[in-house]
């Protein structure tokens, strides 16, 4: 369906993107990652932090531009850098 193609070209940010589920979140396009414990975890990104808080947080899959992260997620928080 190229429409579809068309529209998700035009609506993602191919810089980076995040997707937030129920129990997940998938990052894509970090740069480091700063921070894990099993309450807190902290991404760096080209223009930004994000920041992470919850319980359980675990990392299900990781490379050197992504990962999916697992556990129950209160807050997920943009740390403008200036």
């Amino acid at each position: 369906m190229k429409i579809i193609n068309n529209l998700r070209d035009f609506l993602v940010d191919h810089e980076y993107y995040i997707d937030i589920f129920e129990d997940k979140l998938h990052a894509y396009n970090y740069q480091k990652l700063l921070k894990l414990n099993d309450k807190d975890l902290m991404l760096k990104f080209e223009k930004f932090v994000l920041d992470v808080k919850g319980e359980n947080i675990k990392i299900l899959e990781m490379n050197k531009e992504e990962i999916l992260i697992k556990g129950n997620i209160d807050s997920v928080r943009m740390i403008n850098e200036k």
